[in-house]
């Protein structure tokens, strides 16, 4: 697949039937504005919770060696806090690796690869605002929480090579604890960021495989109402 095939690909999920028209240059300023604002937002804060909540949990940190001659960043101590008792409490955790800990031992090739999904995901804005039919509103939003969540994680990656995470999310069953794996703000805007852009894809779909009855041929045995 040749690259401008590529984000021929990913824009379309963008189409709006209400929208035909390129957008105007002040339009795509204030998209370009909006795309920023959001991504911005969700670095921000993802950094900013990542460093409260670190130094609220009172978390000490420790170089450890590793397979390979290496080191890692790892929590020696901290004091977690439950907020919602069985269900949700603050825990500090290192990720060294993407979700659930894969690919631990790459740990700069997925710095790396955040880097090109950055760039990857304004160039499909950029290519995307120059077409027919334009992007919709939440098209643009989406990329903004993708982009934002990406350059949350991948400031972790770049200087900790580690990502900090700090929401566990878990249930009790039986006295025996189920956990998912611990996340951040940035996971968080990635995955609202990508349900922004499937969900509607999906039911664009589903539509179009949904028998229309009105386009349904008459019943031939049916007697056909007479006038009055």
């Amino acid at each position: 697949m040749t690259v401008p095939r590529f984000f021929r690909t990913i824009s379309c999920m963008s189409d709006s039937p209400a929208t035909s028209e390129i957008l105007s240059a002040p339009s795509k300023k204030k998209a370009w504005a909006l795309f920023l604002l959001i991504a911005a937002s969700v670095a921000g804060l993802d950094l900013w919770s990542k460093a409260a909540v670190f130094d609220l949990l009172d978390v000490q940190s420790m170089m450890r060696p590793t397979p390979g001659d290496g080191e890692k960043i790892f929590v020696v101590t901290q004091h977690t806090k439950s907020v919602v008792p069985g269900f949700f409490e603050l825990e500090a955790n290192y990720n060294h690796g993407a979700f659930n800990g894969w690919f631990s031992e790459h740990t700069g090739l997925l710095a790396l690869l955040s880097s090109a999904a950055l760039l990857v995901i304004a160039s499909v804005l950029w290519y995307s605002l120059g077409r027919s039919p334009a992007p919709t509103l939440s098209f643009v939003i989406a990329l903004g929480l993708l982009a934002g969540g990406t350059a949350g994680n991948f400031y972790d990656r770049f200087y900790l090579e580690a990502v900090r995470d700090w929401i566990k999310w878990y249930i009790v069953i039986d006295g025996k604890e189920h956990v998912w794996p611990n996340f951040n703000i940035a996971d968080s805007g990635i995955c609202v960021g990508v349900a922004l852009v499937v969900l509607p894809e999906l039911r664009t779909i589903f539509q179009k495989q949904k028998p229309d009855s009105d386009n349904e041929p008459p019943d031939p045995g049916a007697n056909p109402s007479s006038p009055r």
